[in-house]
């Protein structure tokens, strides 16, 4: 039985953000993606754009399968690795995108509820079923045929494809019970902040615990292959006395050929310190001297490969010891560490590294600046993008190349290791104080001086930035800074972390 912190949405808890959500109609939305959320199900985000001057978008997250299953606005900002790819989420797409957010409707007491939005084609349904193991959104027309969705359903109550009129599953017994004897309150108002701020630290906590246990399983599959390589190249260097062996029996064979019968399998010589007897095995089909001469063959090729092959083993030790050394971070799996272990296994060519890319959302162009990025993201309060380097290389990327004039560049004071800050801000806008506090408290974490209650951190725009040639990489000389002081705050901090993602919505 699942313990109240470990469920879904309940169907009184469906309303009440249903309640919340209705106050967006009439939102134009500028975004519909299929997500492939944790645990690897299927999830849908809407970007919403309220009517109305200076109003911000909203983004909505429905979220499947089982004890996960909610819908809500979130804070959350996924990345480009987190959209579902297909023709399922390319019709969800096309269909959705600049539609009018029309209407929400719920059944009351049931876990379903049904998005209506008014697009250039006619109406459309966004059918949402959280109930079930994996859940279910199904894309239907006016007519309540369905264009796509997130699965198929065969039951043994029903069985729904596309083309199929969507039919809801009859009640079942534990539905109609469950509203007798109802749940305690778990949400305050605004319930839709309140339902994000539950869920989200569980969906990453989830996420992080796959991505340890896929880092561990990396790590520990190349560490036993590195070994098992510095193993088998050790032995091969340990054949040093097996070649002089050979070129010895070479010596001996060729020696005494003229005293072995024809077709004769093996040959009995005095060893070389004249003391004993050798037994030397033959190939009856061909003469000794060939044979003596396929040892010496043997013991050359040996030789010439040693430096080839001490090259070869002075780097898979240095690669077995870094896999050791990586999996004793996995032994305290924080998001630093996980960061770290990932960029140390892209250096040993074990990850794919990240690009910059340009890769546009169907049906919609896109400026320059708007391309995927590899670097953190996150979202300040006001909504602006802020942007964190993950090491050296990806520091001077995102000052030098990707930041623009105006752009808001932060680092920790003091000379102390650590990120390139960067805050995107549109033509003639100012970050706020909230903003700035945002991106230097970001600036502290992703430094060495994470941890300290109280750090300086420099800012300027990026125009005042310069990088004089031979400096290394990371290395900038800022100029016009001025400085912000950042107390330690747990609470901006998780709602900053909240927002992240690696590329742009």
């Amino acid at each position: 039985m699942q313990t109240p912190a470990a469920r879904g949405l309940t169907a009184a808890e469906l309303n009440l953000a249903i309640e919340e959500l209705r106050a967006y109609s009439e939102a134009t939305v500028l975004d519909a993606v299929a997500l492939q959320g944790t645990d690897g199900h299927n999830d849908v985000l809407l970007v919403l754009q309220p009517s109305g001057d200076g109003a911000r978008k909203v983004f909505v997250h429905v979220a499947l399968g089982g004890p996960r299953a909610r819908i809500t606005t979130t804070q959350r900002r996924f990345g480009r690795d987190a959209r579902a790819r297909g023709p399922g989420a390319d019709m969800l797409l096309r269909e959705l995108q600049d539609a009018t957010f029309a209407a929400i409707e719920a059944v009351q007491g049931e876990r379903r509820c049904t998005f209506l939005f008014d697009t250039s084609n006619g109406q459309r349904q966004l059918v949402i079923e959280l109930f079930g193991a994996r859940g279910l959104w199904l894309l239907g027309n006016e007519n309540g045929e369905a264009m796509t969705m997130s699965r198929a359903v065969e039951t043994a109550v029903r069985t729904l494809r596309r083309g199929d009129i969507y039919v809801p599953p009859p009640p079942t017994p534990a539905v109609a019970s469950s509203s007798k004897s109802p749940l305690p309150d778990r949400f305050t108002k605004p319930v839709l902040d309140s339902i994000d701020a539950h869920f989200t630290p569980l969906d990453l906590d989830k996420e992080q615990a796959h991505a340890e246990g896929t880092l561990r399983l990396l790590v520990e599959r190349n560490r036993k292959r590195s070994e098992n390589k510095v193993q088998g190249m050790q032995r091969q260097l340990d054949n040093v006395e097996r070649v002089q062996q050979m070129r010895s029996t070479a010596d001996l064979m060729l020696a005494y050929a003229h005293s072995v019968a024809r077709g004769a399998d093996n040959m009995e010589v005095p060893s070389l310190d004249g003391d004993s007897t050798v037994k030397i095995p033959l190939d009856p089909s061909k003469p000794v001297a060939i044979q003596a001469n396929k040892l010496y063959d043997k013991a050359r090729r040996q030789e010439e490969g040693r430096a080839m092959t001490e090259k070869r083993l002075a780097t898979a030790q240095t690669e077995c010891t870094e896999l050791q050394s990586i999996a004793e971070l996995l032994k305290e799996p924080s998001e630093a560490n996980l960061e770290t272990i990932g960029e140390r296994l892209q250096a040993l060519g074990l990850m794919p590294k990240p690009k910059l890319g340009t890769k546009k959302t169907p049906g919609k162009s896109r400026n320059k600046g708007d391309e995927a990025v590899p670097f953190r993201r996150f979202s300040s309060t006001e909504g602006y993008p802020i942007f964190v380097g993950r090491n050296n290389n990806q520091n001077d990327e995102l000052t030098m190349r990707y930041a623009k004039g105006n752009d808001l560049w932060l680092h920790v004071g003091g000379g102390r290791p650590g990120s390139h800050v960067v805050v995107r801000l549109p033509k003639q806008k100012t970050a706020s104080l909230e903003t700035l506090l945002d991106a230097a408290t970001l600036a502290v974490y992703y430094s060495k001086s994470r941890g300290e209650p109280r750090i300086e951190v420099i800012y300027t725009f990026k125009k005042h930035i310069k990088k004089p040639k031979g400096l290394p990489a990371g290395a900038v000389v800022p100029a016009h800074t001025k400085t912000v002081t950042v107390l330690a705050d747990k609470q901006r901090l998780s709602r900053l972390l909240a927002t992240s993602a690696t590329s742009q919505d």
